[in-house]
């Protein structure tokens, strides 16, 4: 099992709330996280009669931004005691167009990963295959899109051309994937099907399907997290 990982370490939150009349403020409607952040270590790192605050601000990190105002900073311990102090003298001074309201410390947030089987359906690479190739404007054909997975998924073992002829007829019979005379595209909500078939070959189709019993063929990755 993954050992748990740590977020947000050693971080402070500042909670902010918006000053009336932004634009008259000079501050845009909806700034970014980032654009807060960089306001608000532009203020205090220009507290040039407060050499300490101005450089523990120099050395704040953009940590996250959680709306409507939420800002965490990260800094190491002695710089985010600064600003502590600061906070507590009512020296802080808040990012243009903001108020302050609250300063308080951020515990750290454990994330539990979650494991990753170490196979992977060749059905589900097939379709990822179709769809990007699709994208990029490929023409897919059973050998394009060989060289396509020995390109891009190097942690699976390549099919053979009866289990990919195989698997890509499943996915036709699915409606996962259609086949036309430029190649093997994906299909979409906005794909449609026009049948021209008489109603003795759709029952002859019909017959030949019931003799057609398509395997789930699943492949060993041997690169997790590929």
């Amino acid at each position: 099992m993954a050992r748990p990982v740590q977020l947000a370490p050693g971080s402070l939150a500042l909670v902010l709330c918006r000053l009336e009349a932004p634009k008259a403020a000079g501050v845009a409607e909806d700034p970014s996280g980032r654009a807060v952040f960089c306001a608000f270590r532009r203020a205090n790192a220009r507290c040039f009669w407060n050499s300490r605050l101005a450089r523990a601000a120099s050395r704040l990190t953009f940590q996250g931004w959680l709306r409507p105002g939420v800002l965490l900073v990260h800094a190491p311990p002695a710089s985010l005691q600064v600003l502590r102090d600061a906070w507590c003298r009512r020296a802080l001074r808040p990012p243009r167009g903001f108020r302050i309201r609250a300063v308080g410390d951020v515990f750290p947030v454990q994330m539990n990963p979650i494991a990753q089987s170490q196979f992977i359906p060749l059905a589900e690479v097939l379709c990822c295959a179709v769809s990007d190739m699709n994208a990029a404007q490929i023409v897919v054909t059973q050998e394009s899109l060989l060289e396509h997975l020995m390109k891009h998924y190097p942690g699976i073992a390549i099919p053979s051309q009866d289990i990919l002829y195989t698997t890509l007829g499943t996915l036709i019979k699915e409606r996962k994937i259609y086949h036309t005379g430029e190649g093997y595209f994906i299909v979409t909500p906005q794909t449609y099907f026009i049948t021209n078939t008489t109603p003795q070959e759709n029952k002859r189709v019909r017959s030949d399907e019931r003799h057609v019993t398509p395997a789930c063929i699943t492949y060993l990755d041997t690169e997790p997290g590929i």
